[in-house]
């Protein structure tokens, strides 16, 4: 049931952020990331979305990494890229009080009176998360984290629109140290 669940909600992955959306990068400090001209794909198929948002994630992640330099190939390459999509299921409380008070005053002590309610709310909370690995070593040498609430209202269009934002403002880094 989760794989149904998740891909089910791939569907909606990014594609609306109350907040906007929210990235984290890190790197390998001793990779040399001018050495990398070329990429290809792993090959995964356990992405958590389905084959609309895959192509949506792909084709961005693609226009990004070809205006920083980078050339996509289908042989062997000097980064392999690949992604994973989480989604949560996140909760806030809000408490309202209301009410009015007492104290000292003409004729002595007097009362109050006051009520709090406290309201939750939840959400969906989908993240992206894409990974370059050194393709002769396997190892990951840089990996980003874009994070967003899920609205599966939005039109393609905009679902297309938030995924290259969300792309972009990970990759907006890249290659560390330019």
């Amino acid at each position: 049931m989760r794989t149904h669940l998740l891909t089910g909600l791939g569907a909606a992955l990014l594609v609306g952020a109350c907040s906007g959306i929210s990235t984290s990068t890190d790197y390998d400090p001793s990779a040399n990331f001018s050495q990398y001209a070329t990429y290809s794909w792993l090959q995964n198929e356990k992405t958590g979305v389905d084959a609309i948002t895959n192509t949506r994630i792909m084709s961005s992640v693609d226009k990004g990494l070809a205006a920083r330099g980078l050339k996509k190939v289908d042989g062997k390459a000097d980064l392999t890229v690949g992604y994973q999509v989480t989604t949560a299921q996140k909760k806030s409380y809000n408490t309202v009080n209301a009410g009015w008070g007492g104290g000292y005053g003409w004729g002595g002590w007097g009362m109050g009176m006051g009520t709090s309610t406290t309201y939750e709310n939840t959400w969906e909370e989908g993240s992206l998360i894409l990974g370059l690995f050194d393709a002769g070593t396997k190892n990951l040498v840089w990996t980003g984290t874009a994070t967003a609430a899920l609205d599966a209202s939005r039109s393609p269009e905009e679902r297309q629109q938030l995924v290259d934002d969300a792309v972009t403002k990970m990759l907006k880094d890249f290659p560390p140290g330019s």
